[in-house]
């Protein structure tokens, strides 16, 4: 890749560019100037990938140039060449972004090797752009899986907010793809060369999460041996990603509170304003206005997030895009497994009219144990409802084993009965009413499970996927 880069030598010293030409020109595009105001107009007209600059020139001097091109955060990397030996110039063309510093009369082993260093950085940089293009290509709103209205709507209300600073609340039960719209509106505005990171408030102990944040100082705490760098330092000018916002504590909605308003927080532990311009993009499958008027979320904080509301509908309120995501699935599946299984008509049409309680992230389960398990290369109902049996009881069991059940009691004792009735219907309703399926989640028979329903006068609501 060495010979891809352009270089721009500016020395006023015809035998200094005579000799950097000839040093170089044989792993680099090489071009020359003799005077400091060429250089800036240079930069702009031509594609330069790396600047040897002098400090001595006439029209305008390296520090100026150097203080432009960082002032202007002009993309090209500057090496310094000077007759100077001061340590002092040598601070301030580093602080003012040069990549190296050498001192005439130079050693010309020393420079290729600075300018082979510059060359791997930029291989890699390009390497990081072109994965970076890949990756926003995928999360583009046109590439993003969503042709029914309801999403139609939330990608026309996304692109007439996506280049602001405007914090968006996007809200939805669990598996709708709250994080897939969240990387797609990073991608899609004019933040997307900067870093996109994401937090699961939930998974996080609460006394480490603003560690993750804010980052912390060497001794901040027991265990903290080095300093560590927090998300919001990370992504400063690219976008932060909040999932599961209210299970954050009272005391770190505070601080978040403050970064929002502030934009400026201190690592734990130091004392160091730091200054950040971060995107937040907050997520929660839960109603944070009832836990507003429950005191288990500040107001304050909530109207600040939610500035733009998105709401991402349920699997079941988009069928039209199912067929789309079983396709997509099918597509990811069988080119990582080296499998061609399809899916037979009658077995997506039950799969596009189920109710998916799981969403796109049952949905996407589904499809890979299909692709997975098939010993043809055509996927039946049969083992589509089998797929599907094993995932709700998995679900629901998993759901009851979580859940407290809290039954109505009027102030009132309940009877065993009354409270093995309530349990029943709840299991039900789980159990989108299937009979079958909630007997064996019960771990009972058929004719137990019919007898119970007979005593307690429990009637089957009628639904798409109700068996008996």
């Amino acid at each position: 890749m060495i010979g891809d880069y352009r270089v721009l030598i500016a020395d006023d010293e015809p035998g200094v560019r005579q000799l950097l030409t000839e040093v170089l020109e044989s792993t680099f595009n090489v071009e020359s100037v003799e005077r400091g105001d060429i250089v800036l107009n240079k930069i702009h007209e031509g594609q330069y990938d790396i600047l040897i600059l002098d400090l001595e020139l006439p029209g305008l001097n390296g520090i100026e140039i150097l203080k432009t091109i960082h002032e202007k955060k002009m993309k090209i990397t500057v090496v310094v060449v000077t007759a100077s030996n001061n340590i002092e110039t040598a601070i301030t063309t580093m602080k003012l972004g040069a990549y190296d510093y050498i001192v005439k009369p130079f050693d010309t082993e020393k420079l290729l090797v600075i300018m082979k260093n510059i060359a791997e950085k930029l291989d890699l940089e390009r390497e990081v752009d072109t994965l970076r293009e890949q990756v926003g290509e995928k999360y583009r709103f046109s590439n993003v899986i969503g042709k029914s209205p309801a999403m139609q709507r939330i990608f026309a209300t996304l692109e007439r907010v996506i280049d602001t600073d405007s914090t968006i609340l996007i809200s939805g039960e669990s598996g709708t793809g709250k994080e897939v719209i969240a990387r797609a509106i990073h991608y899609n505005s004019n933040r997307r060369q900067y870093p996109f990171r994401s937090i699961d408030c939930s998974t996080i102990p609460q006394d480490l999460i603003g560690s993750e944040l804010f980052g912390h100082e060497k001794g901040a705490f027991t265990g903290a041996v080095s300093r560590k760098i927090g998300k919001f330092e990370v992504t400063s000018k690219g976008t932060l990603f909040l999932d599961e916002i209210s299970n954050l504590s009272i005391d770190m909605q505070a601080k978040l509170l403050r970064v929002l308003q502030e934009k400026e927080f201190e690592r734990i532990g130091g004392n160091q304003i730091i200054k950040v311009n971060t995107r937040i993009i907050a997520a929660t499958n839960k109603d944070l206005r009832e836990l507003v008027r429950q005191s288990r979320f500040r107001e304050d904080l909530y109207y600040r997030l939610n500035v733009v509301p998105i709401y991402l509908p349920r699997l079941r309120d988009r069928k039209e895009d199912i067929p789309l995501f079983i396709d997509h699935f099918l597509k990811k599946y069988n080119a990582e497994y080296g499998r061609q299984v399809s899916i037979d008509i009658k077995a997506r049409i039950y799969l596009t009219n189920y109710n998916w309680p799981g969403n796109v992230r049952q949905l996407e389960n589904v499809i890979k144990r299909l692709v997975l398990l098939s010993s043809g290369k055509v996927a039946d109902l049969e083992q589509v409802k089998m797929i599907l049996e094993f995932e709700g009881e998995h679900r629901i069991a998993t759901n009851i084993a979580s859940q407290e059940f809290n039954f109505p009691s009027e102030g009132r004792i309940l009877s065993l009965e009354e409270m093995e009735k309530a349990y029943l219907e709840r299991v039900l309703e789980d159990c989108n009413y299937n009979i079958s399926l909630t007997a064996k989640v019960l771990k009972i028979s058929r004719k137990t499970m019919h007898n119970k329903l007979k005593k307690y006068g429990i009637l089957i609501r009628k639904t798409t996927n109700a068996s008996y």
